[in-house]
């Protein structure tokens, strides 16, 4: 049988708002294939039809030449998402046994020896030198991603559909994660759909490239020849000013010192000796469990320090855009309005201490066209928004706070390129209007992109600071 997937005019509506625009997509064996597309284009909602989440309006879905309503059933297919379904408390190889029938010696005795025999071959699929035996808790993210490729493998996969399992991870798991793809593809014929915003990857694995904008596909080309700038240009070129939205470079010198740490110890992070200044863009960049985000809580207070100071200047408040959106960033049963102005309704109150509500709404009307949020409906609730579109309302929601001083954690983590650029024309507007701002990301390609200043964390202490523009190519292996 073959393991070739062909979707033909696939729709698919939520209430008046139609999602996905006949779908027309053909991906052969062995094909590895990266879609991308702005938030809000479509992706997720294919994906989520494709894993049986959602059923499709209209159109088809064949698989190995048979119709199929979709691939959640099938143990030829593979997800791999950014939850891996993963148990911590186990081992390797009883990870890799969740849900399958024991592999038995004699009567009700189980064959260990079979199992971790089979495990081992497993992890050799994927590169990943460990013991079948190690915790699945004491493994990197990015090892931890190669298991579930592995165990999605052993049980006979041919076709992986991998939905941004790269986005947290830091750049050299990203990357042991992409080549075992790719190499799967190549040495076993396996098939290969890959969603990611990160162009690099991208680049490095697939051989083609599909596009989806406002539910249509609108572009489908192979990879060869393409480069960052012709991807940048694939992606963006509904946006006629795209190429001009990064940070603009500093034209004054900073101001006065708004935000100071000495000595600070909280968390994982510590001690730490910190200053960011009025006009001024600090980048911190690390490792999972480097005490990065620590670092975030403890500047903005999130965190209270156990030992040394939090400084601030008098009357600087501190706004927080927190990593994990999904967790943190917002109520998804309530509306975009709500989800904007819940942190700062003392703006809206009248003397008498209710709230006006005309005032609120209108001006949440107005965040959201100015941070360009899709669907732009203030009433709208939060959880059908795409990731994109909730970092920026989590944004406007520090805007309205309008705080002298900005904690930035993760501000790009899984967005588009469009939005990417978008948070970053934001940022250097927050510092061009006088704001301290911290940004603190795993993500380098943001530090570059925006920081007058960067270091890395490493053990909850903070390195030398460089000047992003002075980095040398060996400066730049010591960030990634």
């Amino acid at each position: 049988m073959t393991h070739d997937l062909q979707i033909t005019g696939l729709t698919k509506s939520f209430g008046p708002n139609r999602v996905l625009h006949g779908i027309d997509l053909a991906i052969g064996e062995g094909e590895v294939v990266g879609l991308m597309g702005p938030n809000g284009a479509g992706k997720s909602t294919l994906i989520k039809i494709l894993a049986g989440v959602h059923r499709a309006d209209g159109g088809a879905i064949r698989f190995g030449g048979s119709p199929v309503a979709d691939l959640a059933s099938r143990g030829d297919v593979g997800f791999i998402h950014q939850d891996l379904g993963l148990v911590d408390e186990l081992s390797i190889v009883d990870n890799l046994r969740l849900g399958e029938a024991p592999m038995r010696r004699l009567g009700p005795l189980l064959d260990h020896r079979r199992e971790r025999a089979e495990a081992a071959a497993a992890l050799e699929r994927v590169a990943l030198d460990c013991r079948p035996e190690t915790l699945v808790g004491d493994l990197s993210s990015g090892e931890k991603t190669l298991v579930a490729v592995a165990r999605m493998l052993a049980r006979g996969a041919r076709l992986l559909i991998v939905d941004e399992a790269t986005s947290t991870l830091p750049p050299r798991d990203a990357l042991r994660l992409v080549d075992a793809l790719k190499r799967t593809a190549q040495e076993e014929g396996a098939t290969v759909i890959m969603v990611s915003h990160k162009l690099s990857e991208i680049l490095r694995v697939t051989d083609r490239v599909v596009v989806l904008l406002d539910g249509r596909l609108v572009a489908d080309q192979t990879a060869v020849g393409l480069d960052h700038d012709a991807l940048v240009r694939l992606l963006v070129a509904h946006e006629a000013e795209a190429a001009d939205r990064d940070a603009a470079p500093v034209t004054a010198p900073p101001g006065e010192e708004l935000l100071r740490l000495e000595a600070a110890c909280a968390g994982r992070a510590g001690p730490v000796d910190l200053q960011v200044r009025a006009g001024e863009i600090v980048g911190l960049t690390g490792l999972p469990g480097s005490g990065l985000h620590d670092v975030a809580f403890l500047a903005h207070g999130a965190l209270r320090p156990r030992s040394g100071a939090v400084v601030r200047a008098p009357g600087a408040a501190s706004a927080l855009v927190p990593p994990y959106r999904e967790r943190q960033g917002g109520f998804d049963d309530h509306a975009v309005r709500d989800n904007l102005t819940i942190s700062a309704l003392e703006r809206w109150r009248a003397p008498w201490r209710l709230l006006r509500g005309g005032h609120e709404r209108r001006d949440a009307a107005a965040m959201v066209g100015r941070l360009s949020v899709h669907p732009a409906d203030p009433d709208r609730h939060y959880g059908e928004l795409s990731g994109g579109n909730k970092q920026k309302v989590v944004f406007g929601r520090a805007l309205f706070r309008d705080p002298r001083v900005y904690v930035l954690c993760e501000p790009t983590r899984g967005v588009d390129v469009p939005t990417r650029r978008e948070i970053y024309r934001l940022i250097g507007e927050l510092r061009d209007g006088g704001a301290a701002v911290l940004v603190v990301s795993s993500d380098f390609e943001d530090l570059l992109s925006v920081a007058d200043r960067m270091a890395v964390v490493d053990d909850g202490r903070v390195g030398p600071f460089r000047v992003p523009s002075d980095l040398s190519d060996t400066d730049l292996e010591a960030f990634i």
